[in-house]
This record gives C-alpha cells, structure tokens and sequence, in this order.
C-alpha cells in the first residue's frame, strides 16, 4: 500500500499540468450511469446482479480559481429497485404498498423515468496545496443541489410522479490523457428532500399511519447513487 501511495505521489508531482485552467476555463463532459436505489423498498447500493438502472448525462463546469470550480449538470435515464427473494418474502403493512402491488407479502418493486438538473461546486485537491497544480490525476468533492422529474414506467401507481428536489454530494478523479481532454470516475449520492420517490398507499390516500414502524418507514429518506464514467473536453 506503502509503495502504491508513492507511485501515485510521484506521479502527481512530475505529470506535465492538463487541467482546467484560467487559459481553459470551460470543461464539458458526457458519460454513462448507473443508478442505485436504497429506501424503503431496499438497499441496492453496489448491487450490480440484482439492481442495475442505467442512463446518460452531461456535465459543463466553469473554473472559478485554482481550488473551485462550479457545474450545471443534467442526466436522463431510469431509478427505480428490483425485489430480491428475500424482499419477497417481507411481511408488509397495507399502508406501506403502492396501489399496483396488490400482493400481502413485499413492498413491491419500482421503476421510473428520471430526468435531472443540478447545480454544485467542486473543491479541487491538485490546486497546490494538497497536490502540485501539474498532476495528470486531479481528485476532487463538490456538494450540490438539484431537481428531477420523476414518470410512472410501470403504470402501477408506484410511482410520486412530477419534481423531487434533492441534495447531492460525491467525490470523482480525472485523468488528462492530452492537454484538453479527461477520462474519469464519479460517484455522487444524492437525498431527495420533499416527497417520497415510492406511492404508497398512505400517501395516496393522505391518512395518517398509527403503526410506530410505519410511521418510522414513512420518514426515512430516499436515497440515490450514481456511479459514473465519462470524457470530458476543455475550452
């Protein structure tokens, strides 16, 4: 581990500097996706064999100084869970299941069409502080807000359709193969704040739940994760 820190240091320290600059201050990025779901239905985070949701987004960012810089970004493609065997077997309450999933047992499944926009700001590590300015490989976090529309795929009645605005954060690495152009890794987590992504019945109807663990389910946030690869330009 010792050795592979040191590579990559060295690496950081030598490489010629292809990153967005006050020369090239616009940066734009397309790549694919793949989603995951983890609320009330069940976790799918990482779980590529039983839920796995892909889509496209595009990506501009804009350098503000050697630390930050600041997105617009947009994706479009499909959120949702698929139930395991064991989800199926869950002992659930009425109020918890979505009109279209009639059955006593499970919470159901879900899919929806997503379309997104988001607005954040990234906090560069290779600004010369943390690493030198001149590294191939620029790491970086940002926090963010945005807004996704949400459509009923499955024509169930499972689905909140219309806006769900959220928060969002992550971290990804760039790679400049040439002066203009990155290849790179991002993962990014996004907490939709409002309403629930999953139409249950209680929502549907608007009564208010009794039932302490319903209650409990009922407040728990809906989560999502995006792992993403994608190429960018500089301008």
């Amino acid at each position: 581990m010792k050795k592979v820190f040191l590579g990559f240091a060295f690496l950081c320290l030598t490489a010629i500097s292809y990153a967005q600059t006050e020369n090239h201050r616009l940066g734009l990025w397309i790549g694919g996706t793949i989603q995951h779901y983890n609320g009330n239905l069940g976790n799918s985070f990482f779980q590529f064999k039983t839920t796995c949701f892909a889509g496209a987004m595009f990506n501009a960012g804009y350098y503000l100084n050697r630390s930050f810089d600041v997105s617009l970004g947009g994706f479009v493609g499909d959120y949702g869970y698929c139930a395991t065997e064991a989800d199926n077997k869950r002992i659930i309450a009425k109020e918890l299941k979505c009109p279209g999933c009639p059955d006593d047992r499970g919470m159901g499944e879900l899919r929806s069409r997503m379309t997104s926009g988001n607005l954040s700001v990234a906090y560069k590590f290779a600004n010369g502080y943390l690493l030198s300015e001149k590294c191939k490989l620029s790491p970086y976090v940002y926090v963010g807000a945005g807004m996704s529309h949400l459509a009923d795929n499955m024509k169930r009645n499972c689905v909140n359709k219309g806006n769900h605005f959220s928060v969002n954060g992550g971290i990804g690495i760039k790679y400049y193969v040439c002066e203009r152009v990155s290849i790179g890794y991002n993962a990014g987590l996004s907490c939709f704040t409002r309403k629930k992504v999953y139409a249950s019945n209680a929502d549907l109807s608007g009564e208010l739940a009794h039932d302490k663990d319903v209650i409990q389910m009922q407040k728990r946030k809906d989560l999502l994760l995006q792992n993403t690869l994608f190429v960018g330009i500089n301008f």
